[in-house]
């Protein structure tokens, strides 16, 4: 008997192996699918700018990263002895502005490099409501202001898709043959509201269909409706009601790396859980001749997969051990 419905996924014209370089930004989930990639040793840089949620600001500052230009130094906020950038999350600050600006310039650096490198871009979307200075900046974070402060407005679908065409043409200037997925976050930001959040992922969703619908290198991975719509159930966030548990991230995972990597790369990780199962093991006897034996299998292991991958620490973690 089936339980659920079974969200369909389309087939993409494209695979991810671990020779591919991925560049992954925006909402928290786009966090959580990077760390599964770096993982399981694909390369892939994770949120630059650290957690972001509108598409305008994600796109403003991947814009300026590809015509080289630096963050608006008018937008530095200086908040107990230190000092945050509104276009960045907070876990991007420093003592100073300027050893802020010298980090923000090497994150530009970083994103336009990998940028011209990478076979996919992942744009995860968050919310649709846009948070603006008294003087029209856009910020992508409010870093605990008032709100008085600023101003909020639901964007709308066709302000969403210009700024994504716009920075559409200078990304494929820069590098002619990536491919971009676009995702929803399932992260409900009650914050705003309960009805208020459904019309910000409502307008997201609409969004990225009108955008994906417009170009032949735009793909859509149905993140949002996996969680809401196959898992569907409280048990699967965590206890605020708000973010995906484990589970429901390593269920959207299956169904990604299912879809969308190479056969090689998709049983190489399966070898990968295997050496790092080995490596959480926690013996009884650590210096018996049986799990002396047992790291030494784990050694040829890892040895024999670090053709593919880098390896180096988990083999040097495991000559620490071995006698």
């Amino acid at each position: 008997m089936n339980w659920h419905l079974e969200v369909p996924i389309s087939n993409y014209p494209f695979e991810i192996s671990h020779k591919d370089t991925l560049v992954s930004v925006g909402s928290c989930f786009a966090q959580h699918i990077a760390e599964q990639m770096s993982q399981y040793k694909f390369h892939c840089l994770s949120n630059p700018y650290g957690t972001l949620f509108h598409p305008l600001p994600i796109l403003q500052n991947l814009t300026r990263a590809i015509k080289g230009l630096e963050f608006d130094e008018a937008l530095y906020l200086h908040r107990d002895e230190t000092v945050f950038h509104f276009n960045c999350h907070s876990s991007m600050w420093a003592d100073s502005e300027s050893d802020l600006k010298k980090k923000l310039i090497g994150v530009q650096t970083g994103v336009l490099e990998h940028l011209k490198a990478s076979k996919v871009l992942i744009l995860t979307f968050g919310s649709a409501f846009l948070y603006q200075l008294k003087s029209g900046e856009l910020v992508a974070n409010c870093h605990k202001q008032p709100q008085s402060n600023f101003t909020k407005s639901l964007s709308k679908v066709n302000e969403i898709k210009n700024a994504f065409q716009s920075f559409h043409t200078e990304l494929k200037e820069l590098n002619p043959e990536i491919q971009i997925i676009l995702t929803v976050s399932p992260v409900r930001h009650v914050r705003e509201g309960l009805h208020e959040n459904n019309l910000s992922k409502s307008t997201l969703l609409l969004a990225c269909d009108e955008i994906k619908n417009g170009f032949e290198d735009i793909h859509y991975f149905p993140a949002y409706e996996l969680v809401i719509d196959e898992l569907r159930d409280y048990r699967f966030y965590e206890n605020d009601k708000i973010h995906p548990s484990r589970e429901a991230i390593a269920y959207v995972w299956e169904k990604f790396s299912r879809t969308l990597l190479s056969k090689s790369s998709s049983s190489l990780i399966e070898s990968l859980d295997q050496l790092f199962s080995a490596l959480n093991h926690k013996p009884f006897r650590p210096n018996s001749a049986a799990h002396q034996q047992f790291l030494q299998r784990t050694m040829e292991l890892a040895k024999s997969l670090s053709h593919q991958v880098d390896l180096e620490e988990e083999i040097k973690e495991l000559k620490k051990h071995l006698q």
